[in-house]
C-alpha cells in the first residue's frame, strides 16, 4: 500500500505511464509540481487539457495540429507537388530543422512492424494515395524519409512498390543516416545531407 496521499500517487501513476519515466522519476516530477505556484499549476492542467480538446490531425499531412490544415500544409510556399513521407510527426521536426526542404509531408503514424501487429491497414497509407489520386496539385515526387532500420526498410520497400503504379519519381533520404538509427536523434547537418543525397528507388 502506498505511503502517499491518493491525489499523489494518482498523480506519480499518470507520469509512470509515460514513455522512459519510471517510479522514483515520477515521484520527483510530483513533488517538484508540488512546490509549484498553484495558478502555474493550474496553466499546466489546462496546457494538457487543450491536447485533448484542440488537437487534430491535419487534413492534408494528417500531422498534429490545432487548424483543419497545418500551417505547413497551408504554406503557398512550400511545393505542394513534392511530399516527403515520415513515420513519426519528430522526425518531421526534425526535417524542418535544417530549413532545407521546401515541399510538404504525410506522417503515417508509425512504420510497418510485424512482430508488433502493425501492418500497412494500421497506418496512414489509405490516406497518402488519396492525395496522390486527387492530383490536386500533381504530385511530382515522393521521398520516403523513414528510418534506417528494420521497420523503416519495411515500410520503405512496400511503399516503393505500391507507388510504382502512379506517375511519380519515388526517392529515398540516403547519405548521412546510419544503418539502425532513428530520425529524429540526427543532427540537421546529417539530415540535410541525406535530403541532398535522395535517390530514386
Amino acid at each position: 500500500m502506498s505511503s502517499l496521499p491518493p491525489s499523489i500517487q494518482n498523480l506519480v501513476d499518470h507520469f509512470t505511464a509515460l514513455p522512459g519515466i519510471g517510479p522514483k522519476t515520477a515521484e520527483k516530477l510530483v513533488f517538484f509540481l508540488l512546490r509549484t505556484p498553484a495558478k502555474d499549476l493550474h496553466d499546466f492542467g489546462a496546457a494538457l487539457a487543450s491536447l485533448a480538446d484542440n488537437v487534430t490531425l491535419c487534413v492534408q499531412c494528417q500531422n498534429f495540429t490545432d487548424t483543419a490544415r497545418c500551417s505547413i500544409c497551408s504554406n503557398p510556399r512550400r511545393d505542394q507537388g513534392t511530399i516527403c513521407v515520415v513515420a513519426d510527426p519528430l522526425d518531421l521536426i526534425a526535417l524542418e530543422e535544417t530549413h532545407n526542404f521546401r515541399g510538404v509531408y504525410h506522417v503515417l503514424g508509425h512504420n510497418i512492424n510485424p512482430l508488433e501487429g502493425i501492418t500497412p491497414n494500421d497506418i496512414r497509407i489509405k490516406e497518402l494515395i488519396a492525395r496522390i489520386q486527387r492530383r490536386e496539385p500533381p504530385i511530382k515526387e515522393i521521398i520516403l524519409g523513414l528510418d534506417a532500420n528494420n521497420e523503416g526498410e519495411t515500410t520503405s520497400m512496400y511503399l516503393a512498390r505500391l507507388l510504382k503504379a502512379y506517375p511519380l519519381t519515388v526517392t529515398r533520404i540516403g547519405k548521412g543516416l546510419p544503418q539502425g538509427s532513428d530520425m529524429e536523434y540526427a543532427d540537421s547537418v546529417t539530415l540535410s545531407n541525406a535530403l541532398l543525397g535522395r535517390r530514386e528507388i
